[in-house]
């Protein structure tokens, strides 16, 4: 059996533990207080496995796309967190068994992954690693599972459910339509645009009710 890189068990430390100290400060918990929901950590994993994905998929260097994906948001409550993000990284890697010569990548690809639309008709990021961490990072806001995290938030605090209905339904189609549209890679488009379909179908549904 391979032995594991120890870089990515150290990766995986540094993220879930930067997720965990984002939710505690942000709900204010003690520290050995029970953490009702970890949204960072859900993502930063989700974000993994869509990267490894779209890797395999596309031939992307898997190294370097995992590392970026682990460490995406390892800097999420600083401003302008993609250049923070990026910095942390190429600390963290340097003290590790990754390999240099990819770090400068890492870093390239976590600063610029922030943000959900891209210029329209602007062309694929390059390198490539770095257009699939955007894209990896973009697919996870798609899809039943982003509409439910979405209805958790508290801005929707308040509001009736057709509120939280039309509020949703706005945003996916003028914003997430746009991000479906500023995919990089095909495959990523291709499963952005079944996500986005599954989202307009499950508001429709939901309207329709409302309607009854």
């Amino acid at each position: 059996m391979t032995a594991q890189p120890e870089w990515r068990a150290d990766c995986r430390t540094a993220a879930r533990t930067r997720a965990e100290a984002e939710v505690r400060a942000r709900l204010q918990l003690a520290a050995d207080a029970v953490i009702p929901f970890n949204y960072r950590w859900e993502h930063v994993q989700r974000v993994v496995q869509m990267a490894l994905w779209l890797a395999d998929t596309t031939g992307a260097d898997p190294d370097t796309v995992e590392a970026a994906a682990w460490l995406h948001d390892i800097c999420k409550r600083e401003p302008n967190h993609g250049k923070a993000g990026a910095a942390a990284a190429q600390e963290i890697l340097r003290k590790t068994d990754f390999p240099p010569d990819k770090i400068a990548a890492v870093a390239d690809a976590i600063a610029r992954h922030v943000g959900l639309t891209r210029k329209p008709g602007a062309a694929p990021m390059a390198p490539l690693e770095a257009a699939v961490l955007w894209d990896a990072d973009k697919l996870t806001k798609l899809g039943v599972s982003a509409l439910a995290y979405n209805l958790s938030l508290r801005q929707f605090d308040g509001m009736t459910l057709a509120e939280r209905c039309a509020e949703l339904a706005h945003f996916t189609r003028t914003v997430l339509v746009k991000t479906v549209a500023s995919m990089n890679t095909a495959p990523a488009r291709a499963l952005a645009e079944a996500r986005y379909q599954a989202m307009v179908a499950f508001l429709e549904q939901w309207e329709r009710e409302d309607r009854l």
